[in-house]
């Protein structure tokens, strides 16, 4: 009985440490340059696929835990992830009783100039300027909707949106928002 539970557990450490191996994007990326050298363009594509989904999703866990889990009594819901032709975007709920602050931040590589280009569209047409951590953004506020846009340096938008909350409110859970390690976790 003693020997069959430690087989499992050495089947076991070896089946997690191939999985880990199989999650690795160091390994994917190294097993992808080892089948282009050996002539296997197809094989080399499908793991260089595979090496960047890995990535990504490291650069995604990185944000994810940028966004705080609570911020001036407000506890935040799941994050939600939506990508879609190299534009992608991170949005979480902040709740307070019946009052929420919704906070997006989209962006992408292939979008970062358009991203950059709507916020300066935006900078430029109505609301109020401010600066938020040492960042542009623009205020708006019209029929009980509170929208604070904030230009990030690494070309992509931060958003904070709310409904039936004051201004005042909505603009200091953007200034309490830890914005600058967002945006540096995104360069």
């Amino acid at each position: 009985m003693k020997k069959q539970i430690i087989g499992v557990g050495i089947l076991l450490s070896f089946i997690s440490g191939w999985a880990s191996a199989e999650d690795s994007p160091k390994e994917a990326c190294q097993n992808a340059a080892e089948l282009y050298a050996d002539n296997d363009v197809t094989g080399a594509l499908e793991e260089a696929k595979w090496c960047v989904t890995l990535l990504e999703q490291e650069k995604q866990q990185s944000v994810n835990r940028v966004f705080p889990d609570t911020l001036m009594g407000f506890q935040g819901a799941e994050i939600e992830h939506q990508s879609a032709m190299g534009f992608s975007s991170t949005v979480r709920d902040y709740n307070q009783g019946d009052q929420t602050i919704t906070v997006t931040l989209s962006g992408g590589s292939a979008m970062g100039g358009a991203m950059n280009a709507f916020a300066a569209l935006a900078q430029y047409g109505g609301g109020t300027k401010t600066r938020i951590q040492k960042r542009s953004a623009t205020i708006n506020n019209s029929d009980g909707q509170v929208q604070v846009m904030v230009s990030l340096k690494s070309g992509g938008l931060l958003m904070f949106e709310a409904y039936d909350i004051t201004q005042t409110k909505v603009v200091d859970f953007a200034k309490a928002f830890p914005v600058e390690k967002l945006d540096d976790s995104q360069q």
